[in-house]
């Protein structure tokens, strides 16, 4: 049933809820879990005193700033819809689209249910510009201090600061009804995941034309020397290392459409579903271990191991994701289980695997005065170096100059090593997108994060590929990129594509690239993913030429287009990738499973 925005009505069309109510009764014959959208409201005091006498309709008390009025408060005029204190009787669940500003009621199963609704004055950034972050059940809003100290926040307070590089910060926790009063401290086991707030923003676009007839010598680029070639000039030639301007907006503004250098362009991770903004994984995703997930997350059993799992979580299925400091990252699994185990993970929240374009929207953020830059010197995100993959490491020092490997630490759960520290040592948060507790960890180093990001099947397909062959691919369905028309050296299978398959989403769920053979073909890129923005392109020799590296201007991080023999978009670089590795780096795969490779979960409410 549609959604309807909520309005006072009148008998004749109170009478149309009862007789929709009794068409569904009569179709169905069960009434277990339906959604209904809100059409009346009886007397606040008939409503208090229990004098509800009406069968088969829903009743509604509404609280704004713990005052009792008659309706809702208007919508973009700073209130937000108080899901904690919200409830029904009867079973019945309450439910708050901030968009459609609508109610409905999931669950009813007897007449003369009772809602109690409450909103509040919701805390606002004046620079976010309305793209506030959007707190809806399970996500609770907390604070993350300077020494790592979780407490749960006031949403009708200041609990983030984008100004000051304090990105807003929220948990889910194991036990969803489990509850915590404000200020208090959320212990550690209690905790399922973490999330962090991407407002929507638009950015000033950099030169990002192509000009294939420049070549030089160069001595260095960013912290790599040696640079014994320098490609074609694709991509931005000037500023590549800058801060990028950033103006947050909300989505009641029309988008910036430019696509030319100092126009601007509102980012397309937004755009793609409209949204003021998304919550972004703090952290790799992790496999949970414990065989009932339902209680406190403990890791003192735990094995790098069994976090590498081939199967996804199904919506019949318990959840297995966690997404937490000092976990070991869920890899060996594909794209295809990969998507699905993030997609069913919280589908009231709009959950889904991360894209390359949501990728650029951290990435971009972070190379700004909100990120990792003061002025016009920026910063890099410090690369995780445990090669145990365990999340929110960081390395001690910042790769060594041509290294092509860099020096990894293979530690135990909750331990520093050698080389690194672990999430808890306050000196971790070097390697956090804000350079604090409150940023993002594992966009440098850990595992290679596979994203959502494929290039089409064939030349003249419009559909993207499953991967590379039968023997290696995502288990989507769909084309091999490398059986196709002019498909190269590789001897095409007899099956040339991928039928027995998963489905593909729709295609919001990701990002569409054109065919190409060749990993220099950065001009396919897409303005917002972090790749052509990221250039020029360099081709840099290492250990006196044994090691040669396909890099961009962006602290020279690895990168690769995907091509005919690898059509994913995998990001972030590996533990001992070194001075490659970087928020701006970005490989080719083929989307199978790989010990390798791990994804991140979007949330976007």
């Amino acid at each position: 049933m549609k959604l309807q925005k909520f309005k006072e009505k009148n008998k004749k069309q109170k009478s149309i809820i009862l007789f929709t109510i009794a068409c569904v009764l009569l179709i169905t014959g069960v009434f277990l879990y339906k959604t209904f959208a809100v059409f009346q409201v009886i007397k606040n005091e008939d409503m208090i005193n229990g004098n509800v006498n009406d069968p088969g309709d829903i009743y509604f008390a509404f609280y704004v700033d713990n005052h009792i009025t008659k309706t809702i408060p208007e919508k973009n005029t700073g209130y937000a819809y108080d899901y904690e204190k919200s409830s029904c009787n009867k079973g019945a669940v309450p439910y708050f689209d901030s968009i459609d500003w609508s109610i409905t009621v999931r669950g009813m199963s007897e007449s003369h249910t009772k809602c109690t609704i409450y909103f509040y004055q919701e805390y606002q950034e004046d620079i976010l510009k309305g793209a506030d972050p959007v707190l809806e059940r399970p996500l609770i809003p907390v604070h993350i201090d300077e020494k790592g100290k979780v407490t749960k926040a006031d949403p009708s307070k200041k609990w983030y600061d984008y100004e000051r590089k304090e990105w807003a910060n929220a948990v889910i926790l194991v036990d969803e009804t489990k509850q915590y009063e404000i200020d208090q401290e959320i212990e550690e086991k209690d905790i399922e995941s973490y999330f962090v707030w991407i407002p929507r923003y638009r950015y000033q676009l950099k030169e990002n034309e192509s000009d294939l007839n420049e070549y030089k010598t160069v001595k260095s680029i960013g912290s790599v020397t040696d640079v014994k070639e320098f490609y074609p000039k694709i991509g931005r030639n000037k500023g590549a290392s800058e801060a990028f301007e950033i103006q947050f907006e909300n989505n009641t503004i029309e988008p910036s459409n430019g696509t030319n250098e100092e126009k601007w362009l509102t980012h397309p991770a937004f755009t793609a579903f409209n949204s003021n903004g998304f919550w972004v994984g703090k952290f790799e995703t992790g496999y949970n271990q414990n065989s009932d997930t339902t209680k406190e997350i403990t890791t003192s059993n735990w094995t790098k191991a069994n976090a590498e799992n081939t199967s996804n979580t199904n919506k019949e299925e318990p959840t297995k994701v966690i997404i937490k400091p000092n976990v070991y990252s869920w890899r060996n699994i594909n794209v295809s289980n990969a998507f699905y185990t993030s997609y069913n993970y919280k589908r009231e929240l709009e959950s889904h695997m991360m894209k390359n374009t949501e990728w650029g929207a951290v990435a971009y953020l972070t190379q700004s005065k909100y990120g990792r830059c003061n002025g016009s010197t920026c910063e890099e995100v410090r690369i995780n170096n445990n090669s145990n993959y365990i999340t929110g490491y960081s390395a001690k020092n910042i790769p060594a100059q041509g290294l092509p490997v860099y020096n990894a630490d293979s530690t135990a759960l909750n331990q520093d090593g050698e080389n690194g520290f672990n999430y808890n040592n306050q000196a971790s948060q070097v390697s956090s997108t804000t350079g604090n507790y409150t940023g993002i960890y594992d966009m440098n180093g850990g595992a290679w994060a596979y994203v959502m990001g494929v290039m089409q099947g064939g030349e003249q397909a419009k559909t993207p590929a499953s991967g590379r062959n039968k023997d290696n691919n995502s288990d989507f369905k769909g084309l091999y990129s490398r059986c196709t028309a002019n498909g190269g050296d590789e001897i095409c299978e007899l099956n040339t594509s991928n039928t027995t398959g998963k489905e593909w989403p729709s295609s919001k769920y990701y990002d569409l690239y054109d065919y190409g053979k060749g990993t220099l073909e950065y001009q396919r890129g897409i303005l917002g993913d972090a790749t052509k923005e990221f250039g020029p392109f360099y081709y840099v020799s290492y250990d006196n030429g044994n090691i040669k590296r396909q890099v961009g201007s962006y602290n020279a991080d690895i990168a690769y287009f995907v091509n005919f023999g690898a059509p994913w978009f995998a990001r972030g670089g590996s533990e001992d990738d070194g001075t490659d590795s970087g928020v701006g780096s970005f490989g080719a795969g083929i989307g199978n499973e790989s010990s390798e490779h791990t994804f991140h979960i979007i949330l976007t409410p």
